[in-house]
């Protein structure tokens, strides 16, 4: 039904198709020009190093209250209907009535690989009954050593309400340690010398000498700070030899920013600095990801279709809005689908577009890699497909990323080529 055979697993197989694979197709000073109108044009994205220094108490009141608790029945992971008292509980742990008139922000680091929720509660909420895979208070993911702002905690003190580049919501506060000030973050964040990470997950290496930097892992996209020269020669007892030698943020017992040294070794897929941003690097970073989980939110320990074009993009210095109409917005050069086109007035669009561009339907975000005997094909990461039984469409699972035609059925026997709205090239 994937209309796909093993070959076509491999990126090779569509750079082969591409012409000047290797030509950068924007610059790092144009990447971040580009990244300087994503925060102009979407509102969801914002400069951290420039967030405002507080924020006043209807303001503050309003970002928290900006997510409702559901309206209709909802389950919890037993299937069993949640009742009022559980929402009340979770409201009175927002703590608005600790708000004040005006409420300094604080900054803060994430120490670890952590997750942002609507709700300041780890405990899962699902509109059908039976379901455990969309969990309606995950929102999104949150990678290892990205700056935050604090602006507010829980009543129970174990949740910070944080407003990263590209999204905002609660999160787990023993994820989190706090800077002293803005210039000690930002010294870390914009050091010039850094480690990206390339491969789809790596870790440091094992340290018995401090639990926290030991074995810790980081996914595709995570920029590390990187110490040049030779300043130590042994960290955890092992040499640096073979390694790269990295400043790492822990939390102290305080709950404040602390540093520690860690060794990655190299031979993790690393890359010193962004990748050059080339549509030869796009697919080899897209098919890194073939196979991986797919998890609403970034929930269990996967990515959702639009999470999945964040991270590869991260890897060349492009940071996008979190969700799929959001990145849809942002680029200059885009096609347009007009309802009513016919498949071959669809197919027709894909002539002007190269591999590499975002492809975006109602709800759902794809890369293009390229053509196949005239048939558009893509790499996402997407939960599945309608298989025709008799009279009408059943849905099949995926959960996963993989490459497919376009012309792939949904549940609706409507092909996803029919539910395009858009294909971006971000150039």
């Amino acid at each position: 039904m994937f209309e796909v055979f093993e070959d076509m697993l491999s990126p090779e197989y569509w750079i082969r198709k591409i012409d000047s694979t290797d030509k950068v197709i924007m610059t790092p000073q144009e990447i971040e020009n580009f990244n300087r109108k994503v925060i102009n044009k979407v509102g969801t994205v914002c400069d951290i190093e420039t967030y405002k220094k507080s924020l006043k108490k209807d303001e503050l009141i309003k970002l928290i209250k900006s997510y409702e608790m559901p309206k209709k029945p909802m389950y919890d992971k037993y299937s069993n209907l949640i009742k009022k008292d559980f929402y009340e509980d979770v409201i009175k742990n927002t703590n608005l009535g600790e708000v004040k008139d005006v409420n300094p922000v604080i900054y803060g680091i994430a120490i670890r690989n952590t997750y942002i929720r609507s709700f300041p509660t780890e405990e899962a909420v699902f509109d059908k009954q039976g379901d455990i895979e969309f969990d309606r208070f995950q929102e999104t993911g949150c990678q290892a050593l990205e700056p935050v702002v604090i602006l507010h905690r829980s009543k129970d003190r174990k949740w910070f309400f944080i407003q990263m580049y590209n999204y905002r919501g609660w999160i787990k506060a023993e994820d989190i340690a706090i800077a002293k000030d803005k210039k000690e973050l930002f010294d870390y964040i914009n050091s010039l010398s850094f480690l990206l990470v390339t491969g789809n997950y790596i870790k440091t290496q094992s340290n018995p000498f401090d639990k926290n930097v030991s074995k810790l892992g980081f996914t595709m996209g995570t920029k590390i700070y990187l110490e040049k020269g030779n300043i130590l020669h042994q960290i955890g007892n092992q040499s640096v030899i073979g390694n790269y030698l990295v400043k790492l943020p822990v939390r102290n017992e305080e709950g404040n920013l602390d540093f520690r040294y860690a060794l990655i070794s190299k031979k993790e897929d690393v890359n010193v600095g962004y990748l050059p941003y080339t549509r030869e690097n796009i697919l080899k970073q897209a098919f890194k990801l073939i196979g991986d989980r797919y998890g609403w939110g970034d929930s269990l320990g996967g990515r959702d279709c639009s999470s999945y074009i964040m991270y590869v993009f991260k890897t060349f210095g492009i940071r996008l809005p979190r969700n799929a109409n959001e990145q849809e917005a942002v680029a200059d050069k885009s096609y347009k689908f007009i309802e009513g086109m016919s498949n071959e007035e669809r197919i027709k669009v894909f002539d002007s577009v190269k591999p590499g561009a975002l492809v975006y339907m109602p709800g759902h975000a794809m890369i293009y890699i390229g053509k196949e005997k005239g048939i558009p094909y893509i790499i996402h990461n997407f939960h599945g497909y309608g298989e025709k039984k008799e009279d009408k469409y059943e849905f099949v699972p995926v959960n996963e990323v993989m490459v497919t035609s376009t012309f792939l059925p949904t549940t609706s026997g409507v092909s996803f080529i029919e539910k395009f709205t858009s294909v971006l090239e971000i150039e």
